[in-house]
């Protein structure tokens, strides 16, 4: 049965974006499933308004890779719905392949950094709760490799070299989470809060056979990887509003809130790469 709420989910059609959509479905909330294959999309929504009559499910199309698509298909969100309680940029880009975006940055910030800067720009109006008691929600998905890289916002939008899983995928990870905590006071005078949220090693056709997966771990996904379906749970909870002491501007990882790396600790260096965030933004 529909609770009243609804979530707006990016790349709800693959991975643990599926289990997330199900498993929201499951209770009860409303969904809007924005991706960029309409045609899965439709699929999706099919199975899911088949399995669960009573919740309202919409689709969005866009592309994450063009700022000006976010724009559009958030304003195609703002007509179908007057509020949004939470969303989930689950969405993301691992590959070893150098590709550039609509407005010329490489793949993994355009998807990994930019678009949900974009999203939660766009799309702060429908989250906004400054009159209630509740709170709106942002998810972002983190990633356990964020140890690893230090940031550095020269080479976010153009990297030397992609490098696959710990190349650009989690430098921009990493910038992704500075982003989120960054972001998190001006979001919370509204009513909303933001939290950064690593799944945990999951079985999907990105981690399985993916080009950016080093070889060694593909053949470790089977063994040590857990599936979407139990990984999107442990997202869902840790995206509750309620739970975590109802803390903001966090990166939580195995359901507990982690310590930032030490490379995106300090508020300057935060403050930095949100310059060169919304200067991309602004520019498109």
């Amino acid at each position: 049965m529909a609770n009243g709420r609804t979530a707006a989910i990016t790349g709800s059609t693959g991975g643990i974006g599926t289990a997330i959509a199900r498993g929201l479905a499951e209770d009860g909330w409303s969904l809007v499933l924005v991706n960029r294959s309409r045609t899965k999309a439709l699929a999706q929504k099919e199975e899911l308004q088949r399995d669960f009559p009573t919740i309202r499910i919409q689709t969005v199309q866009t592309d994450l890779m063009d700022l000006e698509s976010i724009k559009t298909s958030c304003d195609e969100i703002a007509q179908i719905t007057d509020h949004i309680d939470a969303l989930y940029c689950v969405a993301g880009v691992l590959t070893s392949q150098r590709t550039l975006s609509a407005q010329g940055h490489e793949s993994h910030y355009a998807v990994n950094v930019l678009a949900p800067y974009a999203l939660i720009r766009n799309l702060a109006p429908l989250l906004t709760r400054a009159e209630s008691d509740e709170h709106g929600m942002v998810v972002t998905m983190s990633s356990s490799a964020i140890n690893r890289p230090k940031l550095d916002t020269s080479s976010l939008s153009d990297p030397a070299s992609i490098g696959g899983l710990m190349g650009a995928y989690a430098h921009t990870k990493l910038a992704m989470t500075a982003m989120c905590v960054q972001m998190a006071p001006e979001l919370e005078e509204s009513g909303v809060l933001i939290r950064a949220i690593d799944p945990g090693p999951t079985k999907t056709s990105m981690t399985s056979g993916g080009d950016g997966m080093p070889i060694v771990l593909r053949w470790l996904v089977p063994l040590l990887f857990a599936d979407a379906s139990t990984q999107a749970a442990k997202v869902i909870k840790a995206a509750d509003p309620e739970g975590l002491d109802k803390r903001t501007g966090v990166f939580v990882s195995s359901g507990r809130i982690k310590p930032l790396p030490s490379s995106i600790a300090e508020a300057p260096e935060r403050a930095k790469l949100m310059d060169t965030i919304a200067s991309a933004y602004a520019s498109s």
